[in-house]
């Protein structure tokens, strides 16, 4: 009776042994699916050209942009990881004296910065457009919601301010630019060295995008559970943690001069993103325009007049 005892007791041991590294192989399988897909939603390969359709919709021929103004390549190494930096510094004209750079969206390119670009070249401000990670010509691998892309728009302010000392430097980020854009002056040592900074539909919150992407794939697995798992494989592999990127409370640690852009119908960036990094910006010198009607991303495209004025507002205040 003892030894089948003790036979039972070693083959339950056994099994809940298997159950458990099974368990734990299943659970490593799936943080690290969303681990990838979570860090690799646009690759260079799908964002080397604009969306069908772009330059109709925004009604403008890129080609006649280009011939009215000296586009010079960039071709920076990133200070972070080594990677190349491209991009493009457009001339307004021979003073030199003030520059954006503009950050493009998940899934854009620096090209899809050219609309507003064009606005911004038009009234005296060179412009520097780049390509985000794993987007286009930069082959870095990884997206990381701002926490990466930092680096390589602080190495553009350090380029920025190497060719033309004394240049003032203004940052307009779209979606995910937005975030890059929050987390880049908000790391910066000194924040005086940027003048003022747009967001147009920013990314605030990384565990809500990635929830939502999850959601979309309908696998049966409790959303949470999976989003613990991706933030337990992001740290072990990426040294940073979901929270750690989250650019709602970053924004707490910006002072600079910020023009916040939103929509109450955008359903990626929802608009308590905006709302809650522009309540957190630590600068009484800010502003907030919101529509009602505008999906993601397309303020510019469905109110190009107003978006224009309330830049200009807040640029002489």
């Amino acid at each position: 009776m003892r030894k089948g005892v003790k036979r039972f007791l070693v083959i339950l041991s056994i099994v809940l042994v298997l159950i458990l590294l099974l368990a734990v192989g299943g659970s490593y399988y799936i943080g690290g699916q969303v681990f990838e897909g979570a860090t690799q939603l646009v690759t260079c390969e799908s964002t080397t050209e604009v969306p069908d359709g772009f330059w109709t919709t925004m009604n403008m021929d890129p080609d006649e942009f280009r011939s009215n103004y000296v586009f010079e390549n960039i071709s920076e190494i990133s200070t972070f990881d080594g990677h190349v930096i491209p991009g493009e510094y457009i001339h307004a004209g021979e003073s030199h004296d003030k520059l954006v750079i503009m950050i493009h969206g998940l899934g854009g390119n620096r090209y899809t910065n050219y609309p507003v670009a064009k606005y911004f070249v038009e009234r005296g401000f060179d412009v520097i457009t780049f390509d985000q990670r794993s987007s286009n010509e930069n082959t870095a691998e990884r997206t990381t919601y701002g926490y990466w892309e930092k680096y390589d728009v602080i190495d553009l302010i350090d380029y920025a301010e190497r060719i033309h000392p004394g240049i003032t430097i203004g940052i307009w980020g779209t979606s995910f630019g937005g975030a890059t854009a929050v987390q880049a002056v908000a790391f910066l040592d000194d924040q005086s060295r940027i003048d003022f900074m747009i967001l147009d539909c920013p990314l605030g919150n990384v565990e809500y995008m990635i929830s939502a992407e999850m959601e979309k794939m309908d696998t049966g697995i409790p959303t949470e559970y999976m989003l613990w798992l991706g933030d337990i494989l992001n740290r072990q592999r990426l040294g940073f943690s979901y929270e750690d990127a989250n650019t709602i409370d970053i924004a707490r640690e910006v002072e600079v001069p910020t023009l916040v852009i939103n929509s109450r119908a955008d359903e990626v960036t929802p608009y308590f993103m905006g709302e809650e990094i522009f309540n957190n910006i630590n600068c009484d010198n800010k502003s907030m325009w919101t529509v009602d009607d505008s999906e993601h991303a397309c303020i510019w495209e469905d109110h190009t007049e107003e978006y224009i004025q309330t830049i200009n507002w807040f640029l002489i205040n």
